[in-house]
């Protein structure tokens, strides 16, 4: 039978009773009390409102694994917990170790050190533990039911805000680089919420657990760093948490170097889900056409160098800086398969053609580009079309993409297809190199995270999803920073003073680039208003 030594993990508290008050504050108002008993902390008060419900710790979750591969749930009946209030530390031992934490307020805030040292001889790869729970004078501010608040620190600083009427609370991880779950679980009740920190999710954690992963092996320990920060109802977000975003900022510096802001047009040059026998992958959207027979081949040569043609003065009539083709390879599949995202998987009437398409662009003086996917596309060995397989290296995998456009056609943009889940996208550090790899190149990723911006302009859609130019808490961390919107069909109309807004500051916006659509008149009106 496997045996278990000990981890251990410590949580430092401070004294039994201490009350702080921060130096300059108005008349009459009180700082931070903490109060201490025999279990740990009893009470948190800001200008008087209580802020614990239980300020019991204890891990709630936490698995082995042994040398041989297999898991095991680790014991979580505390074998000892004792508070020492002269070191302020709640300790709890385990039988496969300890969890320690230590909670030291100051004038305005409440920090949090939680320690594990594991001294068992299996590794300890997930982790859980309620912190308190958090009681609430009035429910926050937006706070739904149900509704966690919590971030993983990937990506962008974890900075939680609870608005209540008199005070502002904010939640925040102190470390900005490792990956960790922070924040309040989500519970039916607005005004009581445990507060967790985790190495590991419930919620997508097939996506989330291999970027959260922080095992801890044998003999060895981490530690986190966290803090309940308070201030008066309407201090702003900066004044809780604006020196994190700044270190956040110098940790993962902004370097993304692109000049010309003029908009981008978008090509498609096919339908997905056509049906058509003679032109299975949708080109022009003509379900008549005959474009896979000898004569058919050389029809659509003619009639894909004239849209270029075609395409080419309406950029240049909305000046452009250039084009990204969304669907090089056709769209033979359907929704979501769709385009390949894979110049290197042209059908055989595109193949002979590609290279005079892009040459019509790039001879006109503009920029050209492509739609790439992180994922391989594979044919199935049945025939019933093709699967969209994660690369191992998906960073690897669009890299060679990358090369493969600019070598052959010169590409310089790059829009980026499917790169995770809209919540979950893939790291942000792999886009960055890429960006870093190849600065000449404009990489335009579907899904984002504040760290996104610091190599990339992400891409985000008004046509369809309604959203705006880079939204302002991304600003706060990177002031320079940019996205290149899709205008595409939708109507800019409603919203065009804040595009003027958006495009001032930096943001492209991305048009349908092949015929002029109705609202080219707008957009031209947008960058002529923001002085661009």
């Amino acid at each position: 039978m496997h045996t278990f030594t000990r981890l251990t993990v410590f949580c430092l508290l401070a004294p039994l009773a201490v009350t702080t008050h921060a130096a300059a504050e108005p008349e009459g108002a009180s700082g931070l009390t903490a109060a201490f008993d025999d279990n740990g902390l009893h009470s948190l008060q800001f200008a008087g409102e209580e802020f614990v419900q239980d300020g019991a710790f204890h891990v709630s979750h936490a698995v082995m694994r042994r040398w041989d591969g297999g898991t095991a749930a680790a014991d979580l009946k505390a074998g000892r917990r004792a508070f020492d209030p002269e070191k302020r530390r709640l300790q709890i031992s385990y039988p496969w170790g300890e969890v320690g934490c230590t909670y030291n307020p100051e004038a305005d805030r409440l920090r949090l050190t939680i320690d594990l040292t594991n001294q068992s001889d299996s590794v300890l790869t997930e982790f859980t533990a309620e912190i308190m729970q958090t009681r609430f004078p009035q429910p926050p501010k937006g706070w739904q039911p149900h509704y966690p608040q919590r971030n993983f620190n990937l990506g962008s600083p974890t900075t939680l805000f609870a608005a209540c009427e008199h005070t502002t609370v904010a939640a925040c991880n102190e470390d900005v680089g490792r990956p960790l779950q922070f924040g309040w679980a989500g519970r039916e009740s607005l005004s009581q919420r445990p507060l967790i920190v985790a190495t590991v999710s419930d919620w997508m954690g097939e996506m989330l657990n291999p970027m959260l992963s922080r095992p801890l092996y044998p003999g060895q320990s981490d530690r986190f760093e966290l803090s309940l920060r308070f201030a008066a109802a309407g201090a702003p977000d900066e004044q809780l948490a604006g020196d994190l975003w700044k270190r956040f900022a110098e940790v993962h510096p902004y370097r993304l170097k692109w000049d010309d802001r003029r908009p981008i047009g978008a090509l498609f040059l096919s339908s997905s889900g056509l049906g058509a026998e003679k032109n299975p992958r949708g080109w022009l959207n003509e379900k008549a056409a005959d474009f896979v027979s000898e004569a058919g081949r050389q029809a659509f040569r003619e009639r894909v160098l004239a849209y270029a043609q075609q395409s080419v003065k309406v950029l240049q009539g909305m000046d452009c800086q250039g084009m990204i083709t969304w669907d090089i390879e056709g769209q033979e599949y359907p929704h979501a398969t769709s385009y390949l995202g894979d110049p290197r998987s042209l059908p055989p009437e595109m193949e002979p053609v590609a290279d005079a398409y892009f040459k019509t662009f790039t001879d006109a003086g503009l920029r050209v580009g492509i739609c790439i996917r992180p994922q391989l596309p594979v044919r199935t060995a049945y025939g019933d079309g093709v699967r969209q397989l994660e690369a191992a290296d998906a960073e690897a995998n669009l890299d060679a993409k990358i090369e493969y456009g600019k070598k052959r056609w010169g590409c310089t943009l790059f829009y980026i297809d499917s790169n995770g889940d809209p919540n979950v996208p893939m790291p942000a550090e792999w886009f960055c190199r890429l960006a870093a790899k190849h600065p000449d190149c404009l990489l335009m990723p579907e899904h984002e995270n504040p760290q996104y911006y610091t190599g990339t302009a992400p891409y985000r859609c008004y046509a369809n999803l309604k959203q705006l130019g880079t939204p302002d808490y991304v600003r706060r961390l990177y002031p320079d920073a940019f996205c290149a919107l899709y205008i595409g069909h939708g109507d800019p109309e409603p919203v065009k003073a804040q595009l003027i807004e958006d495009v001032k500051r930096g943001d492209i916006l991305v048009i349908h680039g092949w015929y002029s659509a109705d609202n080219h008149k707008v957009v031209r009106w947008i960058y002529e208003q923001a002085g661009k």
